[in-house]
């Protein structure tokens, strides 16, 4: 994507308001054309609003959203989502480690081209394998009663469940596959689960040696890249996200991800690496 275009592309808030209102409208059961004269403009108005490539003017968010029958919650939301500075820095609050059912993170996992993760201290969420979700999650004091619920939004993010295909990479720290869960029958299966998904095409997946000097990388993020929209990273935080746009700090967390990418191991060496730690673990659990 050439640099200078950056700022005329469409942004990550329009396009997440524009999907919020284009599924009001279509519960609603009226067409963009029907809604556009009561909105006195015309269904390409409409249909640019709803694809994230045009704002209105002030006020007309909420009167889309009276005449599209939405909740009391859903105009409140919005409304409050379209009066946002459209600035590249937009923040969601979220449960304690638990992004998964923001919108924007749907939008982004569903219309980005490639995706790229780097974890620091747990195995990226989208190659979890259900045992290693609620050990996870437990530790940020989910409970029975929201886990089973969590453990399903989470599994539904897999790549294999994101249509269309793209191409995911996946930079894995040792630590995150070594000491990260007391139980190692559940490291087991997350291996497993790694050696299986290493292999399919689309997938990239690197791990990082625990003697990379990436000691002040200490947090993980995400980069969504799609080639009609700006690159968005997700920088996730114990209980609030950070989705960046601003092409100052996409420059600075791509010479990250260069950094991360010039330590980390091979895809064949990761292979091998896992297997050898699976034999390990298979080892252990026998005696």
């Amino acid at each position: 994507m050439s640099r200078k275009n950056i700022n005329s592309l469409s942004t990550a808030k329009r396009r997440e308001l524009g999907i919020e209102l284009l599924r009001i409208r279509k519960r609603a059961g009226i067409d963009g054309g029907t809604l556009g004269e009561l909105l006195d403009c015309n269904a390409s108005t409409i249909s640019r609003l709803e694809n994230g490539l045009s704002k209105v003017e002030d006020g007309k968010v909420a009167l889309y959203l009276a005449r599209a029958n939405a909740t009391p919650t859903e105009l409140a939301e919005l409304v409050a989502l379209d009066s946002r500075a459209d600035d590249g820095y937009q923040v969601r609050p979220h449960p304690a480690g638990f992004p998964d059912e923001l919108p924007i993170i749907d939008m982004l996992d569903r219309e980005s081209t490639s995706i790229t993760s780097y974890d620091p201290m747990e195995v990226p969420s989208r190659l979890q394998v259900e045992p290693y979700i609620r050990d996870v999650l437990s530790r940020h004091a989910h409970d029975e009663h929201t886990l089973g619920a969590a453990v399903m939004t989470r599994l539904s993010r897999h790549p294999s469940s994101l249509q269309p295909p793209g191409s995911f990479t996946f930079y894995i720290s040792e630590a995150a596959l070594r000491d990260n869960t007391e139980d190692p029958a559940v490291m087991q299966q997350q291996l497993t689960h790694l050696m299986t998904v290493s292999s399919l095409p689309h997938f990239r997946i690197h791990l990082v040696p625990a003697d990379a000097p990436l000691t002040d990388i200490r947090t993980g993020f995400t980069f969504f890249r799609h080639d009609e929209y700006r690159p968005v990273l997700h920088h996730q935080l114990p209980t609030l996200s950070l989705f960046l746009e601003h092409e100052t700090e996409v420059i600075f967390y791509e010479s990250y991800e260069q950094r991360i990418a010039g330590f980390a191991l091979s895809r064949d060496e990761t292979r091998l690496w896992i297997k050898a730690r699976l034999a390990q673990l298979d080892h252990n659990l026998r005696d």
